[in-house]
């Protein structure tokens, strides 16, 4: 039988204590993510026009703002361009249940709570733990399961939130005057950087816009793709991304270490230890 108090144990539940207020205040007081949408025309009579889309979201609000580049090019871009149309593709239906997400602001309630009761279970499981109490374990796998939950709800479900709180009704996406550009084509490729909390999708599009293309032509360009030198070709680069706050992805690795990891070495080292042969 082992003797005196599971230091190891209290300095590892103190630590898990420290981490679990600072994630509550970061909560409460820090940027949760950033998710930003950059593209620029680089090539048709666009070129030159972009656009920036940002949205900083933390535990109260939601707030985005739009920045435009060359507006006097886009504004010529459009009245040099007509209404023509062809009618939307069947793929472009969507069902209304598939973007059922939790919406933000439930989320923006939800995470401070439950980042208050894993502090309280963090208090209680140093106490425990102090005091050697018995079946202590149930309430370290029940913070433990809290926690990630927490991570999941700041990392997955608070963006998709924001998207789950937007009005995707009737018309949103099925527009009734059809498709303008045709022959559409992206290319793009992902960037994560998981010490920074950043993920990035850079993508380039390519299309035709039948707002540019002359009545005589309009069939052909419909039928095949005319090249890039012809009028109607447009191209854009962008990137569409989502910053977290740096608490988020500093909370995560003090999960995989305080939590995970130091659990199961100090829980090794101890059989190990209880498990010693016996000199005869």
């Amino acid at each position: 039988m082992r003797e005196g108090k599971p230091y190891a144990k209290v300095l590892l539940h103190l630590a898990q204590f420290v981490v679990l207020l600072s994630l509550l205040q970061a909560v409460n007081s820090q940027v949760w993510y950033t998710g930003v949408v950059d593209i620029g025309y680089t090539d048709g009579l666009p070129e030159g026009a972009g656009m920036e889309v940002e949205l900083e979201v933390d535990q109260k609000t939601a707030d985005g703002s739009i920045h435009i580049d060359g507006f006097i090019t886009f504004m010529q871009w459009q009245n040099d361009r007509n209404d023509t149309t062809i009618p939307a593709t069947d793929s472009e239906e969507f069902d209304d249940e598939s973007m059922d997400f939790t919406p933000l602001s439930e989320i923006q309630e939800d995470v401070p709570i439950m980042a208050k009761f894993a502090l309280s279970l963090g208090i209680l499981l140093l106490g425990l733990t102090y005091f050697e109490i018995k079946n202590r374990a149930l309430i370290g796998l029940i913070l433990n399961g809290l926690v990630i939950w927490i991570l999941i709800s700041l990392i997955i479900l608070a963006p998709l939130g924001y998207v789950g709180g937007m009005d995707f009704g009737a018309g949103s996406f099925d527009d009734d005057e059809g498709e303008s550009t045709v022959h559409q084509s992206t290319e793009g490729s992902p960037s994560i950087d998981l010490l920074k909390g950043e993920l990035e999708y850079v993508f380039t599009t390519k299309s035709y816009d039948l707002g540019l293309a002359d009545k005589s032509e309009l069939d052909d360009v419909i039928a095949n793709p005319p090249g890039k030198e012809h009028r109607t070709y447009l191209e854009m680069d962008g990137v569409a991304g989502i910053h977290y706050g740096p608490f988020v992805f500093e909370m995560v690795w003090a999960w995989l270490v305080l939590f995970l990891l130091a659990p199961m070495g100090i829980g090794f080292i101890n059989r190990v230890g209880i498990d010693k042969p016996q000199l005869l």
